[in-house]
């Protein structure tokens, strides 16, 4: 295990929080991803990435959400395999 370095140190880097989309699998950061969420049993954008429960991250990229689409991964990243995925569109830029 990497021994963590002290938040005192001026040499440190700073934590970036990384997902993985759920449509290409592939990781980013936080920041360049879009979360997804249940309301009710619809997938819907959670635009300020507050809303409780688990969410699903997406590339904001209409490839990710076909690929997520057709595997079905909304479903299982939300852990809710009757979610209501049919409505889900990129979020207004």
């Amino acid at each position: 295990m990497k021994p963590r370095q002290p938040s005192g140190d001026p040499g440190a880097l700073p934590h970036v929080p990384v997902r993985t989309c759920v449509g290409c699998r592939s990781k980013a950061s936080r920041s360049v991803l879009v979360r997804y969420v249940l309301e009710g049993d619809r997938v819907v954008v959670d635009e300020n990435g507050r809303q409780p429960g688990r969410g699903a991250w997406l590339h904001p990229d209409p490839d990710c959400i076909a690929l997520a689409l057709r595997r079905r991964q909304f479903g299982r990243a939300l852990r809710f395999p009757g979610a209501d995925a049919s409505g889900v569109v990129l979020p207004d830029a």
